[in-house]
């Protein structure tokens, strides 16, 4: 009886080790082109929530319904414009002047490049 009791202690001892164990951490070198894509990735998601907080105004939003388009639908198609298209919309919004006024010119182009995103997708 004395064996069978060694055996099953030291079969639960062994599947004790086995089940914590525990995997070590491991660290490395990554690149330069790894640590820019990350910075890059960063950067677009910013520039994506700028957009999205742009088209939360209201200012924004009451033209957007005049030309017959929903804020909430302007702010999904946000999510499926390429990165390109949301650095280059969130650097327009930079430009504009400090009191936030729109120009016709700079709401038909949000505008135009919402829309081409909705027919696209």
């Amino acid at each position: 009886m004395t064996v069978s009791v060694a055996k099953f202690a030291g079969t639960v001892l062994l599947a004790s080790c086995l089940a914590l164990q525990v995997p070590l951490a491991q660290g490395g070198m990554i690149s330069a082109e790894q640590a820019a894509s990350a910075q890059q990735a960063q950067q677009v998601q910013a520039d994506r929530e700028k957009v999205k907080a742009f088209l939360d105004r209201a200012a924004v939003r009451d033209k957007l319904q005049a030309l017959g388009v929903q804020a909430a639908f302007a702010k999904d198609r946000v999510d499926s414009m390429t990165d390109e298209e949301v650095t280059t919309l969130a650097q327009r919004i930079d430009t504009l002047s400090a009191g936030g006024r729109l120009s016709n010119y700079d709401l038909v182009v949000i505008l135009l490049i919402v829309l081409i995103i909705a027919i696209i997708v």
